[in-house]
């Protein structure tokens, strides 16, 4: 996923630019489709645990919110969604100059939709799959 529809974009930044935390963290929306979102965010050591990795706690944020997003881009104007549930499953530390957090809608009904997230660390030019999240999320 690498397209960044500029209607949806136009739609949806207003909501994700409301996410003070992703203000804090700065987190970019770096692909947006319908039923899809990308979000990114580099490296600072703030973002770190004992060891240097990402903290899973960042990791499971942006998995999360990029579930969120790309349930939005489904939503009429003026319809929201709130996570219901989520399981996060770490593959292997994160670490590098950013983490990329791919979202996907696998089913969309009328107030549940499901949510697939994949995290990826990006170092040394490389793109290693860290983490895995199924994300339930409710219609308000």
């Amino acid at each position: 996923m690498a397209a960044l529809d500029p209607s949806l974009l136009a739609r949806i930044l207003p909501i994700f630019e409301s996410q003070k935390l992703m203000h804090h963290l700065g987190v970019e929306i770096t692909a947006l489709t319908e039923g899809s979102c990308e979000l990114t965010l580099g490296y600072h050591e703030r973002w770190s645990q004992h060891n240097g990795y990402f903290h899973g706690g960042i990791i499971g944020t942006l998995a999360d919110t990029a579930a969120g997003v790309a349930a939005t881009t489904l939503m009429s104007d003026g319809e929201n969604c709130l996570t219901a549930e989520y399981k996060l499953n770490f593959l292997t530390p994160a670490s590098g100059e950013a983490i990329v957090a791919k979202s996907k809608i696998i089913k969309s009904g009328r107030s549940l939709k499901i949510a697939e997230s994949n995290i990826y660390s990006i170092g040394n030019g490389e793109q290693k799959h860290c983490a895995t999240a199924l994300v339930t999320l409710i219609a308000t």
